[in-house]
Parts: structure tokens; C-alpha cells; sequence
């Protein structure tokens, strides 16, 4: 069997047509020789939780600065909502799919990230343990994975493009895509960039040209394809078709990471 993680985010997340014809071209795939684990973001979702605290929402190199009041409606966001909602979606899709988060069966224990800046409860990823998603594989689940995690104790606001990039690596999957509404990696004039090596990406981010959220998307990426994956997919949703194409390897139409 093919192991698949499939990232999604961004508006394509919100966009509910988008998001059906996402969740029915998933659907196919544990069919179709593929394992699948679904991991998710939920940005926009959780800024218009947040608004409802009265806090204005703070990102520090695409990473959201986290408060312990901000830290519930993170999870209660990520967790029940978004979770919820693409479980839902996949199994009236007649996909047997099963939501966690990084909490169940300590999948992803972190430490406090460090930096110049106090980020507040932002978890850096130390371990992942794949087994209940490989557990879930085996018995026929598709998981939906929220990229809360675990750390003395206490749930932590994590990075869903780093998470998704852990949990790739601790696979060891064939195929790692991450999908948004965002085309791919773009240069300097806004256009589509079909490969990028780290150091050329990281011209680009001293440059200015990559820049928030696709910082640490990018980064992350470069630092699992160092830890044994062999390339990394950033692409836009197109429809279906393309998706099942960049699936199979019979396509790019977004960015390739090497």
C-alpha cells in the first residue's frame, strides 16, 4: 500500500465547493491502493474565534503567538470544529474516516518552542509516535489529524505544516502533498516556481519574496526532505483530476521541494 499525508489549509479550507470536490478526490484514494492520513490547519477559522476574545491575532515569522485564553479557542477550533467537519464530510463520501489530534496516543510531544521572541504555548515537535496512525491504517481508518499536540501535560498550539512534516517522516511516506489555495512557491513575479532547492529557497526568504506563512512551510519542508524524504509537493486545488495526477506522480503543476 501507498502511504499517503495530504496537508490542507489555507482558504481552500473555508471555500465549501472547493472543499467538497477536496474530501470526494480523497474518498478515492484508500480505494485505490493509497493509505491515507489527512492533516489540517485552520487558520481563518480560528482568527474569527479568536475575534470573539476581543485579541488581536499576532504571527512572528507565519507563527502565531499564543496566549493561554487564545490557546483554548485554538484547540477548540482545530480540534472539534475543523476536525469534525472533514470527518463528516469524508464519511458521507463513504470514506471511513476517524479524527485525532496530536494529543491521542502522544502522536506528537513537543517542548516549548524557543526564539528571540516568547511565542507563548507554541510546541516545538521532539517525538512523534506513529503507531496510532498506523494502527488506524491497518484496521481501515482514514485518519484526520489536528496538529494540536502534547507537552508536560499540556496541550500546545503546533505549526500544521511542521506537524504534517513530522508525521510524513515518521511514516516514512511515499507521497507527501501539501495543498491550499495558495498555487505554490512563487517568485518575484508572482510566478509559480516548478522546483526550488533550500538554497535557493532561502535567497528567497532573505529576499523577501517568500514570506510569512510560507516561511516555515517551506523551511519545515526542507528540513524532513534532509531526514529521508525525497521530494515535497506544494500545490494549489485545481480540481480532481490534478490532484489525482500529482498523486501518481503524472503531474506538477505546483512546486516540487528536493
Amino acid at each position: 500500500m501507498k502511504k499517503v499525508v495530504v496537508k490542507i489549509g489555507g482558504s481552500l479550507a473555508i471555500d465549501e465547493a472547493k472543499l467538497a470536490d477536496f474530501v470526494s478526490a480523497v474518498s478515492t484514494l484508500p480505494g485505490s491502493g493509497c493509505q491515507v492520513a489527512v492533516v489540517h490547519g485552520g487558520g481563518k477559522d480560528i482568527n474569527e474565534n479568536i475575534a470573539l476574545l476581543k485579541e488581536q491575532p499576532t504571527f512572528i515569522d507565519g507563527l502565531r503567538v499564543t496566549t493561554p485564553g487564545i490557546m483554548k479557542m485554538v484547540e477548540m477550533t482545530l480540534s472539534g470544529h475543523v476536525n469534525k467537519k472533514l470527518v463528516r464530510m469524508l464519511l458521507n463520501n463513504n470514506c471511513n474516516a476517524i479524527g485525532i489530534s496530536g494529543v491521542d496516543g502522544n502522536l506528537f510531544q513537543v517542548v516549548k518552542k524557543q526564539g528571540k521572541v516568547d511565542l507563548g504555548l507554541v510546541g516545538e515537535i521532539k517525538q512523534v509516535n506513529p503507531k496510532i496512525v498506523s494502527d488506524l491504517w491497518a484496521a481501515g481508518w482514514t485518519p484526520v489529524v489536528s496538529p494540536i499536540s502534547i507537552g508536560d501535560g499540556m496541550s500546545w498550539n503546533v505549526n500544521a505544516d511542521t506537524a504534517a512534516s513530522e508525521l510524513a517522516v515518521a511514516l516514512e511516506a511515499d507521497q507527501f502533498v501539501l495543498v491550499s489555495d495558495v498555487p505554490g512557491v512563487m517568485d518575484e513575479n508572482k510566478n509559480v516556481i516548478p522546483e526550488l532547492s533550500e538554497a535557493d529557497a532561502e535567497k528567497l526568504i532573505e529576499a523577501g519574496v517568500i514570506s510569512g506563512g510560507m516561511i516555515p512551510k517551506v523551511r519545515e519542508s526542507f528540513k524532513s526532505i534532509r531526514r529521508g524524504l525525497k521530494s515535497i509537493h506544494i500545490v494549489g486545488w485545481k480540481d480532481a483530476e490534478h490532484f489525482g495526477k500529482q498523486i501518481n506522480g503524472d503531474l506538477n503543476y505546483g512546486t516540487i521541494l528536493r
